[in-house]
């Protein structure tokens, strides 16, 4: 599995890689600073692996929404999951997640330790 980091903020970014190896996950990670070029990659550049995505909502240029969406119009041979992660504590993101199929969890930020202790035993990662 790999895992794909989407965050306008490099500073969401650093937290997550810092949180994630210090709760023992060692799966290759590859962020982007915006929707842009997550789609792009995962469109162009993407293998037969399992993907785990966390993706922020509100970002410049396509939103994490808008990903969503443009995921959904193209076929692609390869899971991908996801974890919307977003500092919106409105109601109406929250149902609006439960929509997509993709999405896997809803987490808002800041993010502990312990919601990454969490993540490696959900998804049985190592």
């Amino acid at each position: 599995m790999e895992i794909v980091l989407v965050d306008d903020d490099p500073i969401v970014i650093l937290l997550q890689k810092k949180l994630m190896q210090k709760a023992g996950i060692s799966h290759q990670i590859i962020s982007f600073n915006n929707g842009e070029d997550a789609l792009s990659f995962l469109t162009v550049n993407a293998n037969e692996s399992k993907y785990l995505m966390f993706l922020d909502i509100n970002m410049p240029g396509l939103s994490g929404w808008e990903v969503l969406d443009e995921l959904e119009k193209i076929s692609i041979d390869f899971e991908l999951e996801v974890i919307i992660i977003t500092s919106s504590i409105e109601d109406a993101d929250r149902l609006k997640a439960k929509t997509y199929e993709r999405i896997v969890d809803f987490w808002i930020k800041p993010f502990s330790l312990q919601d990454f202790t969490n993540l490696k035993v959900k998804f049985g990662l190592k």
